[in-house]
C-alpha cells in the first residue's frame, strides 16, 4: 500500500528553541522602545498626538498594502464574513489606542506609560467577564486590585515632579490599553476562524486608512515635519512604522506558533523594564525609585489578575500561543 507523503509542515526542521527565546526577547527590544519614540516626537520634536499617527500609521499602512493585496481572496472572505468587527478593531487599534497613548505622552514619561499599558489584560478580562462568559475568581479580583493600587500610587508618587493636571495624562493614557482590550474581545471570535497575522494586518490597514489620505494631504503640517527631520527623527519614524508595527506583528505570530503560551505570557512583563532601562541610554527619562517599586506592584495584579502562576505550571501541557502581545 502507498505511504501518503508527510506533510510540508511536518518535514520543515523547526529552528532551536533558544533561538526562539532570543527572538523573542530582542522582539521586545524593539517594543519596549516604542515609548520613547513617541516620547521623542512628542516632547522634543513637538508633534502632535494626531499627526504622529497620521506619520505612523500612514506609512505602516502602506507597508501591509501589498502584503493583503496578495493575499486578496483571504481578504474579501474575513470582510464578507467580520467586516464590522474587523472596522471596530480597526478604530480601537490605532486612532483609539494611539491617540490615547500619543497625547498621554505629551507629559508622561515613557517608563510609565509601558507600565499603564501592561494594564492591558486586567482590562480583557473585565471585558471578557461581561461580554464572553469569562468565570470570576478571587485571585484574579485581587489582582485587579493590586495593579489598579500600583498605577494610583505611581501617578500619585509623580504628580509633585510633573505638575498639575499630570493625572489627567495618566488617565487617558489608561485609555490606550482599554482599547486594545476592546479590540482583543471584538477579535477572539474571529482569529479563531481566520489567521490571526491576517486579522491583525487588515484590522491596522482598515484602522489606518484614514490617515493615508492625512498623510497625502499633509494636515498638520506633516509634509514640514517630514522635511524638517534628522537622521535621529527618520530613525524613530522607521522604528516606530516599520519595526514595532509591521515587522514586530509578523515575528510575533511566526515565532509564536512554536513557543508556550507560559513563556509568552511571561515575556511580555519584560516590557516595562526595558523601557525603563533605555531612558537612560536616549536621555527620554532617568529612572526613579517610585517607577521600579510601583511598577513591580503594578506587574505583581497583572500576574496575579492573568493566572501567570497557573500558566507557567502547565508549561508542559499547553503548547497555544497567547494571542495578544502588548506593546
Amino acid at each position: 500500500m502507498k505511504q501518503p507523503a508527510p506533510d510540508a509542515d511536518t518535514t520543515r526542521q523547526a529552528p532551536p528553541r533558544a533561538w526562539l527565546y532570543v527572538v523573542m526577547f530582542l522582539l521586545f527590544v524593539i517594543w519596549s522602545n516604542a515609548f520613547h519614540g513617541v516620547a521623542y516626537f512628542r516632547q522634543e520634536v513637538g508633534v502632535s498626538a494626531s499627526a504622529l499617527v497620521t506619520l505612523r500609521f500612514g506609512f505602516a499602512a502602506l507597508l501591509c498594502l501589498p502584503w493583503l493585496i496578495a493575499r486578496r481572496r483571504e481578504v474579501r472572505a474575513s470582510l464578507a464574513r467580520d467586516g464590522w468587527k474587523l472596522l471596530a478593531m480597526g478604530a480601537l487599534l490605532v486612532p483609539g489606542y494611539n491617540l490615547a497613548l500619543n497625547w498621554g505622552q505629551g507629559r508622561v514619561p515613557p517608563a510609565t506609560a509601558s507600565l499603564i499599558i501592561t494594564m492591558n489584560p486586567v482590562f480583557t478580562y473585565l471585558l471578557a467577564l461581561a461580554f464572553l462568559g469569562e468565570r470570576p475568581t478571587w485571585r484574579k479580583f485581587l489582582g485587579l486590585a493590586v495593579a489598579f493600587l500600583g498605577v494610583y500610587l505611581l501617578v500619585r508618587a509623580q504628580q509633585a515632579s510633573f505638575g498639575a493636571g499630570y493625572s489627567v495624562y495618566a488617565l487617558v493614557v489608561l485609555l490606550a490599553p482599554l482599547s486594545w482590550a476592546g479590540a482583543t474581545v471584538i477579535g477572539k471570535p474571529i482569529t479563531g476562524r481566520t489567521d490571526p497575522i491576517l486579522v491583525t494586518f487588515l484590522a491596522t490597514t482598515l484602522g489606518s486608512l484614514p490617515f493615508v489620505g492625512l498623510l497625502f494631504a499633509g494636515t498638520e503640517g506633516v509634509h514640514a515635519t517630514l522635511r524638517g527631520l534628522n537622521a535621529t527623527g527618520w530613525a524613530w519614524l522607521a522604528h516606530l512604522a516599520v519595526l514595532c508595527t509591521v515587522v514586530g506583528f509578523a515575528i510575533w505570530f511566526r515565532v509564536l506558533r512554536q513557543i508556550p503560551a507560559s513563556s509568552v505570557a511571561a515575556f511580555v512583563f519584560l516590557n516595562p523594564p526595558l523601557t525603563s532601562a533605555f531612558g537612560p541610554i536616549w536621555g527620554t527619562e532617568r529612572f526613579h525609585w517610585t517607577t521600579a517599586g510601583f511598577g513591580l506592584l503594578t506587574l505583581l495584579g497583572v500576574a496575579l489578575s492573568t493566572d501567570l502562576p497557573a500558566r507557567v505550571r502547565a508549561a508542559g501541557r499547553s503548547p497555544r500561543p497567547a494571542p495578544d502581545p502588548i506593546r
